[in-house]
């Protein structure tokens, strides 16, 4: 009896110990779905799906004025640019006439109209109604500094005399913005400024508001339906006398903005996809979503996610169901009890999402854990029934096999990532002033800009032999002497430098943007480095460092192009420069000589005589006699016959320094305290 039960027990053995596996699978796939980004689409249909199978909500208190085509068209304005602020006062006051509740501008009105009497008006019909909130766009500013991207927050506010007339002012943006371009997450604002629908809610006296802000669990954006699901009307139909009745606007929360992306409706993208996109492949103007966060608001209808070890619990105990379905036989059972599962978990999360506002991930259990615990009580079942079949086994042998994996190892790439010190000289490019003139345009314009400016930039990078490292935002590193070696490195970057100054006639709009330029020669670790997965050729050290240092300087300096000293020391007498003095730049402790590169030498006979006199001026200040430097200074700004940058930035250094007091320790070195 004893040798019988110790055969059974054995026999048992692999079946229990593949219910224990696939346990174990189906909880840590649950725990990774939760706790990792690649399930993140997965979550999100989770989000999306009870909406979808919900009726549309009551949404009358609210009426949406648009600026659309069809009102550009009816009004005369244009598509792709600022429409006539003027017609605001109007509208305004026919919203204060008709009694609304609330006015709300998803419109950004941060700079001074065309005609200074718009915008009197526009203020002075902010100040009428008492009841309305404009909006400011909230920017991400991306820029190169200490050797890598930066970002910083930006704000535009609207003018000081319409926030001063208006309600109040907050911020028009969406944060987190999904990958699909989804608003799912209620965004109050900054630490300082809130958004503008926050505001709206203060001044309409809703609860939560008198709550923090920042509240310790994220409010989550309540959908009452798609598209149009807010009763809306256009400019055009507002502003007509006889296109409205008298009264329409009684006791509503009116918002204005526009009803595409057309630039200076609204700020960037204007449409955005809402849980509805998924079934009719439409977008929701930004418009409608500002909307919707502000009645969540004001209901205190927005959802809220379960917390996370209520989360944790679910898919642990969903993940054991799965697992057990071993206990089953392959056939009908199995699937019928995997689909009973799947199908009371989504039964249950409606109830909670549509009478609780409560959501969580549920598509983790029902869609992934109970399918793979389905698929494992298959597939576990069917190895030991067939005692681990050997062609399955052979199967995976092959596609397994080491011999592909040598192939890979032995390939003639090698994607290892590493580098190697080499001396190269180093240039950086950023169009002067893009970062503010792209604001005003839209994305293709901006797209076609940065087209143009990139393959003229390349063109003559690439015809004075140099590398094409990146391209970051506007900007464009490149860098000779690696990967080809070039013993006068230093030499063709300035030559390049002297090419690149031609696209100073890039024109924007009237206005020419000048293209500056920083170079510096020095050692650098050159080579892949990205990684295993990504091939990635790059440069890393101080030199690059610098070189993008030298061409933040320009704006300073008011110049185009700066080298190093070690640039300069290269060039010997083919080009013009002018020495610019010596400065400490923040971050060093160590000074540094600046030139400014001018141009070739053979473009002009010999040094101009502004170039000597600006030396001399440097060369007395340096020595402390700023008396005499200031007179140089601005002889070379008479005999240059134009503004003169680096003159204007020594006369306004002397000016400090005369108003500071010279320091007994003055060694003539200039201090730069900003990147």
């Amino acid at each position: 009896m004893q040798t019988l039960q110790r055969i059974r027990e054995i026999k048992h053995l692999p079946r229990i110990l593949s219910i224990v596996t696939g346990t174990a699978v189906t909880v840590m796939l649950g725990v990774a779905c939760l706790r990792y980004t690649f399930a993140e689409p997965i979550v999100r249909w989770s989000y999306d799906l009870p909406f979808l199978w919900r009726s549309p909500l009551d949404t009358r208190d609210f009426t949406l004025v648009y600026l659309d085509e069809y009102s550009a068209k009816q009004l005369n304005q244009p598509l792709n640019n600022v429409w006539n602020r003027g017609l605001h006062a109007p509208l305004l006051d026919r919203l204060t006439q008709d009694g609304a509740r609330l006015v709300f501008y998803d419109i950004v009105f941060d700079g001074p109209a065309d005609d200074p009497a718009a915008d009197a008006a526009f203020g002075e019909a902010l100040k009428n109604n008492g009841k309305a909130v404009l909006g400011a766009a909230l920017d991400i500013v991306e820029r190169l500094g200490a050797g890598q991207q930066v970002s910083q927050e930006r704000i535009s506010a609207p003018l000081p005399p319409l926030r001063k007339a208006a309600a109040g002012w907050g911020l028009l943006a969406f944060r987190p913005v999904d990958a699909d371009y989804g608003v799912r997450q209620i965004y109050t604002g900054t630490s300082r400024v809130p958004t503008a629908t926050w505001k709206a809610a203060e001044l309409l006296g809703a609860p939560v508001t008198r709550e923090p802000r920042h509240a310790p669990v994220q409010r989550w954006v309540n959908y009452y339906g798609p598209r149009d699901t807010f009763a809306s009307v256009n400019i055009a139909q507002a502003l007509d006398p006889e296109g409205l009745p008298p009264g329409f606007f009684k006791d509503k929360i009116v918002f204005v903005g526009g009803r595409t992306s057309l630039s200076g409706l609204a700020v960037g993208r204007d449409e955005f996809a809402t849980p509805y996109s998924r079934s009719n492949g439409q977008f929701s103007p930004g418009l409608e979503v500002h909307a919707t966060v502000l009645l969540n608001l004001l209901r205190g209808e927005w959802l809220t996610r379960w917390p996370a070890k209520w989360e944790m619990l679910a898919v642990v105990f969903v993940g054991v169901l799965a697992g057990a379905l071993s206990f089953l036989r392959p056939g009908l059972p199995v699937i019928f009890g995997a689909a009973l599962v799947s199908l009371a978990i989504a039964c249950a999360t409606l109830w909670c999402v549509w009478y609780q506002r409560l959501w969580w991930p549920w598509l983790i259990p029902a869609a992934i854990q109970m399918p793979v615990g389905l698929v494992w009580s298959v597939g576990s079942q069917y190895l030991l029934e067939s005692r681990r079949r050997k062609e399955l086994r052979r199967a995976f042998g092959f596609y397994l096999s080491p011999e592909m994996a040598d192939r890979i190892a032995d390939s003639d790439f090698d994607l290892r990532p590493g580098g190697k010190l080499v001396d190269v000289s180093v240039i950086f490019t950023d169009l002067e002033n893009f970062t503010t003139l792209s604001e005003k345009l839209d994305p293709k314009e901006v797209s076609e800009i940065l087209t143009t400016y990139f393959g003229q930039t390349t063109k003559w990078i690439l015809d004075n032999r140099g590398t094409i490292i990146k391209y970051i935002g506007d900007a464009v590193f490149a860098a000779w002497g690696a990967p080809i070696d070039e013993p006068e490195h230093a030499l063709r970057a300035a030559e390049a430098a002297c090419d690149l100054r031609r696209l100073t006639e890039l024109e924007i709009h009237g206005k020419k943007l000048r293209t500056r330029i920083g170079i510096h020669s020095g050692r650098v670790l050159a080579g892949n480095l990205g990684s295993e997965y990504r091939f990635d050729y790059t440069m890393i050290g101080d030199a690059v460092n610098f070189a993008s240092r030298l061409e933040s300087l320009n704006k300073y300096l008011s110049t185009q192009v700066l080298i190093s000293d070690a640039v300069y020391q290269q060039l010997g007498d083919k080009f013009t420069t002018r020495r610019l003095g010596e400065f400490r730049v923040a971050g060093k402790t160590d000074s540094v000589k600046i030139h400014e590169l001018l141009c070739r030498r053979e473009m002009q006979d010999g040094e101009p005589k502004w170039i000597q006199i600006f030396e001399e001026g440097l060369n007395v200040f340096q020595g402390g006699d700023f008396a005499a430097a200031r007179k140089l200074m601005e002889q070379t700004r008479e005999v240059r016959g134009s503004v003169d940058g680096p003159s204007e930035f020594y006369l306004r250094k002397i000016a400090k320094l005369e108003t500071d007091g010279m320091l007994e320790d003055w060694n003539g070195i200039v201090e730069l305290t900003e990147k």
